[in-house]
């Protein structure tokens, strides 16, 4: 299939996209025989993840995407993760679905037919989610009890499911004299609207939050002046401040003690610290446990874990001033006490070492 067929066949699934969901909400049973005569119901479901990203976690997707245009690398796996978060959600939905409907089918199982059924009860799902969701971001706060918004969402999609089991045993070989199952009517298609506008609510709920909170979702920008800091030690001893490394190169490793990442990141930063430490570039390794671990478990984790520059621990504050979201964040700070570059998450020995070539350079 070509591009550009490719690009039409996506318009018209996309058209048909409000009258089908809106099916499968009000009359499920027609749904059900629509889908598994055209199939259909994964790749509806794959849109309702992605109208689901847009429209309830905007804030994030916009954070995200601010951050791929700054300083900052590592990003794209943080928008992956974004979408597989939302699929995943879908995911506890459809699969047990799907394999109900298989064992329910006996003999008459087809495993692309029984997934797109399976994947037909997110729909319901999907929207009586989006209800609370809207209400909840309407209030600024949870008003329904999140067990009771799973328990009612499940309910519908167990009504779905019902028909989607049924339809998978009186299953018969594809007849071309079969006749058609009807096709979404026009309360069909108005009821999928109804969940779509729920969703453009939403969405310009998220945007005008979005908007009145830029300043702290964009992300720091190369040539940025780092903020000012002073941290406690882990003995608490001496307090370690980002002046006192003025005129160097300055990396900070943020990290927790359960932050798997982190830990695997540990021999790469002692193989950069032993390479550049005596070039002029200082390290700080920046605790973000918060209240996650007591003192004496932090002190334990370092006995067990070498790491060879000096750690003080932060409450949060500075996490928030360098708009950390993730874990492990490191910044290069330049000699004049401006943003270089930031690494999320894993990252190479080579890609560090390139960012302080540049930053030692000038």
């Amino acid at each position: 299939m070509t591009g550009r067929s490719t690009a039409t066949a996506t318009a018209t699934s996309l058209r048909g996209f409000p009258a089908r969901v809106g099916q499968l909400v009000i009359a499920p049973r027609a749904g059900v025989a629509r889908v598994e005569a055209e199939g259909g119901g994964l790749r509806d479901a794959l849109w309702l993840v992605v109208l689901g990203v847009v429209t309830f976690r905007l804030p994030e997707l916009f954070r995200i995407l601010l951050s791929i245009a700054g300083p900052s690398s590592g990003e794209a796996l943080r928008l992956i993760g974004l979408f597989g978060d939302e699929a995943r959600g879908a995911a506890w939905v459809v699969l047990p679905a799907a394999v109900l409907v298989t064992l329910a089918a006996g003999a008459r199982r087809d495993a692309s037919r029984d997934l797109d059924l399976g994947a037909a009860c997110y729909a319901p799902y999907f929207a009586l989610r989006s209800l609370a969701r809207l209400v909840d971001g309407a209030a600024g706060m949870q008003l329904v009890p999140e067990a009771m918004v799973d328990l009612v969402s499940a309910i519908g999609a167990v009504g779905v499911l019902a028909y989607a089991i049924r339809t998978a045993r009186a299953r018969v070989p594809k007849s071309p004299d079969a006749v058609a199952p009807p096709a979404p009517d026009r309360r069909a298609l108005w009821a999928g609207l109804a969940v779509l506008a729920l969703s453009t609510v939403a969405l310009a709920e998220s945007a005008a939050w979005t908007a009145r909170h830029y300043d702290s979702l964009r992300p720091m920008r190369t040539g940025e002046p780092a903020p000012a800091f002073a941290l406690p030690d882990v003995d608490h001893a001496e307090t370690v401040s980002l002046a006192q490394l003025k005129g160097q190169v300055v990396v900070l490793d943020f990290w927790a003690t359960w932050c798997g990442p982190c830990v695997a990141m540990l021999p790469t930063l002692d193989a950069v610290h032993q390479r550049w430490s005596a070039r002029g570039v200082a390290f700080l390794g920046i605790n973000s446990d918060g209240g996650g671990a007591t003192l004496d478990e932090l002190k334990t984790f370092l006995a067990a874990h070498h790491i060879p520059y000096p750690v003080v621990i932060d409450d949060g504050s500075v996490g928030a001033l360098y708009k950390v979201e993730a874990l492990p964040t490191l910044v290069v700070i330049g000699r004049d006490g401006r943003i270089r570059q930031s690494f999320v998450g894993l990252t190479t020995e080579r890609a560090l070492a390139r960012a302080l070539e540049d930053a030692t350079r000038d």
